[in-house]
């Protein structure tokens, strides 16, 4: 993995769990989190090669896979440590998770990088004005 998709790993990471730790705010902040983390995120990463899609698919994967690192470990501790009476919830709890920000971030970077592309192009085609009336 490229040092700057690590970089915009992390930003993303530090996004979610922000917007979780905000008293209110983590209402909105834990559904959307992981959306607005792959849309910040990605940023970190501009430079890293491949097409929008590819970028996001490759963000989403890695922030999946950090997800399920995190929830991986709570569930082993809880299991271990606790005596859950509904297991099947719990690493049903992973299994969603992992995916729900799998798929948030990748939509997320992929949105911010469409909008990177089309404002390139906006920027790159001259601006025409208008022709002045004939008096």
């Amino acid at each position: 993995m490229c040092w700057l998709m690590a970089k915009g790993l992390f930003v993303g990471l530090a996004i979610v769990l922000a917007l979780a730790a905000i008293p209110v705010v983590h209402f909105v902040g834990i559904p959307a989190g992981p959306f607005i983390a792959g849309y910040f995120g990605i940023n970190a990463a501009r430079d890293y090669p491949g097409s929008p899609g590819r970028k996001a698919l490759v963000y989403g994967i890695w922030m999946g896979a950090l997800v399920l690192a995190m929830t991986l470990m709570a569930a082993i501790i809880v299991t271990v440590a606790g005596d859950f009476a509904y297991p099947f919830l719990l690493w049903g709890g992973v299994v969603v998770a992992t995916f729900y920000y799998s798929s948030m971030s990748g939509l997320g970077a992929w949105y911010a990088e469409l909008r990177a592309v089309e404002k390139a192009k906006a920027a790159a085609t001259p601006v025409q004005t208008p022709a002045r009336p004939r008096l």
